[in-house]
């Protein structure tokens, strides 16, 4: 059935008289006297997930040269994507009449990561079938329970020396993240029913299938989705949670779920509280083959926010990931990337952190490792407008929503623009940093703090990021750096070949991968035997 068309009603308005829908919007909750029931919907929400913006409408603001509403566009297909997979489903499945329905997350229907690309490199269960033994050794009481998450660590029964199979504990190309409590932030990938098809029709779940499907594919072509007939394309999602403690206050403001964390020294499961702190949502389509990129954090990650009680009270909230009272604290230090450990020590001059394969020693305000988190590139003002229509909208369903906000979209504009020249040696700036992905990015930067912290650097060589040029160059140059989602995916890839001296595949090169990470999690099917130097 094809979704509802969700911006045919733009199509008539001009650029000016678009933007003023959005001023009207915001201005609602302080026209009606704080009667927040009589806020309308910003738009359609629906358990159909979009197919994409609306290609004719992308058009017309693209001939217009309006790219600050075709951005505030995408920002409102976020909102709607985002809450089309919170949908609350009976337990058949069945989308319930309404979001504020109680009832699972739709996404709860989708497949872990980790039972997709299995640890013993076997095909994966059918979809819809519960969690089985993927070669982890966890407990079937464990896997049985639905509702739960499971997080996997660095270390696992069966595998005591296997790192990260799940990236649950790390964060992609660094460490962990700890929050104000000292508790290691976790997360978890899941994918659509579109994604999982490609990848069991194609055998791309391990790497076996993966060399074969090389010797005739050049690249991984994920669905893209075909937006008349209403086919969703290929979607990716990643959670990342928070631990609670049982004293955490303000837990109500949080989407929250219970959790089983795999303990790194015991192997054995220990149930948590968890509560959602970012959210992440990928999907390729039919005009985005670079896919399209949005995040959503908590508004308690960064910010102090206050509450004003019924008697005019206010209470001040904690800031989830940062200290605003330590304000000489360093900020986004990566204590744990590779091996390394961290040491509290005492001085005459201050109490500090050392951290292996680090000349610098980091001023410590606390003997307990908190990582204090810092955005270097603000929420932009339009996105901040949107989010604030959203938020009192939500306020006024009394829906969970409304403590969590959109940090960006960022998304091709034009998905037919081939890469720019990224090496050490043939490379030309700005291009070859904004444009590394192909398909000309709206923005060149998009991070998630709870996901990508230690990318947020700021001034560095064009080269220490994902995003490289000139690190290693006759003439490297600094640039002011974080991330792309864009720019970072493009550069996964899909097993080519297999090194039999070092037991390890080598993957191809840019694009090869399909801006899927993922498929890096593949394992050798453990019944075949891998390749010898012979062969």
């Amino acid at each position: 059935m094809k979704p509802t068309i969700y911006f045919k009603s733009f199509l008539d308005m001009t650029p000016v008289r678009l933007f003023c829908l959005f001023l009207i919007g915001m201005s609602l909750s302080s026209c009606n006297q704080n009667r927040y029931e009589e806020i309308p919907s910003p738009v359609v929400f629906t358990p159909n997930i979009p197919v994409d913006v609306d290609p004719v409408l992308q058009e017309q603001l693209k001939q217009a040269g309006d790219i600050y509403q075709l951005n505030q566009t995408y920002n409102l297909y976020s909102w709607q994507a985002l809450i089309a997979i919170n949908w609350p489903v009976s337990d058949n499945g069945i989308p319930k009449p309404n979001f504020t329905d109680a009832g699972s997350p739709a996404w709860l229907g989708w497949k872990e990561a980790f039972q997709v690309y299995r640890e013993d490199g076997k095909q994966p269960a059918t979809w819809g079938s519960p969690r089985i033994q993927t070669g982890l050794g966890l407990k079937s009481s464990l896997l049985k329970d639905r509702d739960s998450r499971v997080i996997l660590s660095s270390r696992t029964p069966t595998q005591p020396e296997h790192h990260n199979i799940a990236d649950e504990t790390d964060q992609a190309f660094a460490g962990k993240l700890f929050d104000q409590n000292g508790e290691v932030v976790v997360y978890e990938v899941l994918m659509n029913k579109e994604e999982f098809d490609y990848i069991v029709d194609n055998k791309l779940y391990n790497i076996n299938g993966q060399l074969e499907f090389s010797k005739t594919h050049i690249e991984a072509n994920f669905p893209k989705g075909n937006y008349d007939r209403g086919e969703l394309g290929a979607t990716e999602i990643k959670l990342a949670w928070r631990v609670f403690k049982d004293t955490d206050p303000h837990q109500d403001r949080y989407l929250t779920d219970k959790g089983y964390i795999i303990n790194e020294t015991t192997g054995q499961p220990k149930q948590v509280r968890l509560g959602l702190i970012g959210f992440h949502i990928s999907q390729k389509t039919p005009t985005g083959k670079q896919w399209v990129w949005s995040t959503f954090e908590h508004i308690d990650n960064l910010d102090q926010n206050v509450i004003v009680g019924s008697d005019g009270k206010t209470t001040v909230i904690h800031p989830t990931l940062t200290d605003p009272d330590c304000e000489i604290c360093p900020v986004n230090v990566d204590a744990t990337n590779g091996k390394n450990t961290y040491e509290h020590h005492t001085s005459e001059h201050s109490d500090y952190w050392s951290i292996t394969s680090d000349t610098n020693n980091y001023y410590a305000a606390s003997t307990t490792m908190k990582t204090q988190s810092k955005r270097m590139v603000d929420i932009p003002v339009r996105v901040r407008q949107i989010n604030s229509m959203m938020q009192d909208y939500f306020k006024a369903q009394g829906s969970v929503w409304q403590y969590y906000q959109l940090i960006d979209t960022q998304y091709p504009v034009d998905q037919n623009a081939k890469p720019a020249t990224s090496t050490a040696t043939a490379y030309h700036l700005p291009e070859s940093v904004i444009n590394k992905s192909g398909g000309v990015p709206n923005i060149a930067y998009l991070t998630n703090i709870t996901m990508e912290t230690f990318f947020q650097q700021g001034n560095q060589i064009a080269g220490l990021m994902e995003n490289s040029t000139s690190e290693g160059s006759a003439l490297p140059l600094s640039i002011f750096g974080t991330e792309s989602c864009i720019g970072c995916h493009s550069s996964a890839g899909i097993a080519i070949s297999y090194d039999a001296k070092n037991l390890s595949p080598k993957f191809g090169g840019q694009l090869s991968g399909d801006f899927s990470w993922l498929l890096r999690r593949a394992s050798w099917d453990q019944n075949l035997p891998k390749p010898t130097l012979e062969e």
